[in-house]
């Protein structure tokens, strides 16, 4: 392999990682999170055209790119488009299918989606239900995931239905990741470095560089966890 094919297969592939990488936050959070059958798809087709890109020819490399940056394009349209219109997204993803009701299995909703007594029961455990009576709904969703809501009597007891008064959760305030303050999330919560100082001192640590990771926690409390030297 000589000094020209190094060069050749480094740019090929620096521009498949960093277009790649563009595209995904381009296209949004959905590609890689809970994944509909149409995004699992354009997903794999994306990669096997990059893939393309980075074996290819020098000179089909700008050809096979512009097929990327097409697909790219099109599956944004598509989305955008599944957004603005219901009936659209339905078509491109489907959607979600009652399989049980007051713990009785829907065959024919089942046998429509080409869907398995034993990948019923499977995701059924996964959610914690051995007994089917137990459930009133559930529901196959577009991304191939279950939800189950149980019926009123097999539900856990809320502290609501104990007449238990508790204080909302807040959301975490992270002061200090891997011994590095982050100034930003001090100001924005008028919280003083010089108090942040005090609280560790006062579980003994003398410098953030000690710290890997430091939160206000839901229940606004400083949550801090020293860094173990092994």
């Amino acid at each position: 392999m000589d000094f020209q094919e190094i060069f050749r297969d480094t740019w090929q592939t620096g521009l498949v990682f960093v277009s790649l990488l563009i595209f995904t936050r381009f296209l949004g959070k959905t590609q890689v999170g809970q994944l509909t059958f149409y995004e699992y798809i354009s997903g794999i087709t994306i990669g096997s055209i990059a893939a393309n890109i980075a074996a290819s020819d020098p000179d089909k490399v700008w050809s096979h790119f512009y097929d990327l940056v097409l697909f790219v394009i099109l599956t944004y349209v598509f989305s955008y488009l599944s957004i603005k219109n219901r009936s659209i997204r339905k078509i491109i993803e489907g959607e979600a299918t009652i399989v049980i009701e007051n713990g009785t299995i829907l065959k024919e909703n089942m046998k429509g989606l080409r869907y398995d007594l034993d990948e019923l029961n499977a995701q059924l455990r996964e959610q914690g239900v051995l007994d089917i009576s137990e459930v009133q709904f559930a529901i196959l969703e577009t991304t191939g995931g279950l939800s189950v809501i149980k019926k009123t009597l097999e539900q856990p007891v809320s502290k609501t239905d104990m007449g238990l008064k508790m204080a909302e959760a807040t959301f975490p305030v992270e002061l200090i990741m891997d011994g590095e303050l982050l100034h930003e999330h001090l100001t924005k919560n008028n919280l003083s470095l010089t108090w942040l100082e005090n609280e560790l001192a006062k579980q003994g640590i003398k410098n953030k560089a000690e710290v890997l990771y430091a939160v206000i926690d839901s229940k606004g409390k400083l949550f801090v966890n020293k860094i173990v030297n092994q």
